[in-house]
């Protein structure tokens, strides 16, 4: 009986791993200042320690303040905060946010 039970927790252990794998991993958020805005890679690069790289999806949502946006209206210098999710090496922005624009 212990051992059946011992077998069910490793079971569903291993079922909740593949769950998160499947559903993708949690949301991260990086704030910097905009190195690079590339519209035709739909890419933008944002420096915060160092430069990371985001691919921006039809679906990221872009803010300034409250206001929604167009992705070709995010300005080199200005400071945004990029929610994202990381699949191996590549980062895609779930939502863009721009906290200050370019002075």
């Amino acid at each position: 009986m212990k051992l059946k039970a011992f077998m069910l927790v490793l079971l569903l252990t291993g079922f909740v791993e593949l769950q998160s794998h499947a559903f993708g991993a949690e949301s991260q958020t990086k704030t910097g200042t905009v190195r690079k805005v590339d519209a035709a890679a739909r890419q933008i690069v944002v420096m915060v320690t160092w430069e990371w790289t985001f691919t921006v999806a039809e679906t990221t949502k872009i803010m300034s303040g409250d206001k929604d946006i167009k992705f070709t209206d995010v300005e080199v210098g200005s400071t945004v905060s990029v929610d994202y999710v990381k699949d191996g090496e590549t980062r895609t922005a779930l939502k863009i946010v721009v906290t200050k624009k370019k002075e």
